[in-house]
């Protein structure tokens, strides 16, 4: 419990300095958790719906990215760089397993 209380706190003071709510990133990551179980559960599969979820995913997977460049500084706008990149790469490697698998 103590290394978990010492990460959080860490997370948190890394996102005050760079003027970020934590908050935003938790909320971000639990629902792109919940988007991602319902993936699995059998009424929702399909692939009209597979793709709506994969285009959801992405979308909230952009929020963050966007949320740094608009509220955040210093440093904060250069890490910015590496998410956009990262989720660009990591896009086209899920449009490239859905269409060809």
């Amino acid at each position: 419990m103590r290394v978990a209380r010492f990460w959080y706190r860490r997370a948190t003071r890394l996102a005050k300095v760079h003027d970020l709510d934590p908050r935003v990133f938790i909320s971000l990551s639990v629902f792109g958790a919940i988007i991602h179980g319902l993936y699995y559960l059998p009424c929702f599969k399909g692939e009209t719906v597979e793709l709506g979820f994969l285009v959801l995913l992405r979308s909230l997977a952009l929020v963050a990215p966007l949320y740094i460049l608009l509220k955040g500084k210093r440093i904060a706008r250069v890490i910015n760089g590496s998410l956009v990149t990262g989720w660009s790469l990591y896009t086209a490697w899920h449009v490239c397993y859905f269409v060809y698998l």
